[in-house]
Parts: C-alpha cells; sequence; structure tokens
C-alpha cells in the first residue's frame, strides 16, 4: 500500500527539523570544547532550545576540564542523574555543580 504525498511531505518535514536540531546541538557542544562558552554560561537558566535539550553529562563531558570521569563523579557525588537534561536542573543544582566542577 502507497503512502498518501502528505504523509511523505510531513515525515520529510519532521526529518529536517531533527537534523537541524541535531546540528544545534553538536554546535553547542563544539563551542563548550573550543572554550567559547564558559560552565557558568552553560549551567545558567537560558531559553536556548538546543543547550536546554542536551543532557547533562554530555555537557559536562565536552568541557575539557572536565573530561568523563569527573563529569560523572560529580553527577553522582550531587545526586543528578546522567541523562538529565540541562533545562531540568533546579538552580540549587546548577550552583552545586558549578562550585564542585570550579
Amino acid at each position: 500500500m502507497a503512502s498518501s504525498s502528505i504523509d511523505l511531505e510531513s515525515r520529510q518535514s519532521a526529518i529536517a527539523r531533527v537534523s537541524s536540531a541535531r546540528r544545534e546541538m553538536t554546535e553547542v557542544l563544539l563551542e563548550i570544547a573550543s572554550e567559547k562558552r564558559s560552565m557558568a554560561m552553560v549551567l545558567q537558566k537560558s531559553d536556548e532550545e538546543a543547550l536546554n535539550r542536551l543532557y547533562v553529562v554530555k555537557v559536562l563531558e565536552s568541557f575539557k576540564a572536565v573530561g568523563k570521569i569527573r563529569a560523572r563523579q560529580a553527577l553522582d557525588a550531587l545526586q543528578i542523574e546522567h541523562k538529565r537534561k540541562i533545562t531540568n536542573l533546579t538552580l540549587v543544582e546548577r550552583d552545586a555543580l558549578l562550585r564542585e566542577l570550579q
């Protein structure tokens, strides 16, 4: 059974949106890795959708001074889930992460 052209168009549109979002998230991670964004800047409350979609552990690992092991140890010490999104961090958790990792 063939799909209608509307289904194909909506599917292609959805794929384009997801691809664009992933590209934006990758750009944010590259900016973090190249030190264009500080940890304080990243952990501030933000309306930036690409940043807010990222997992906390992925963002912290991107900082050269932190790395994978230290990022996970800090999250474990503060009892923050690794798969928590940046947007879901409370202000207290953001401050605690800054203190822990700087």
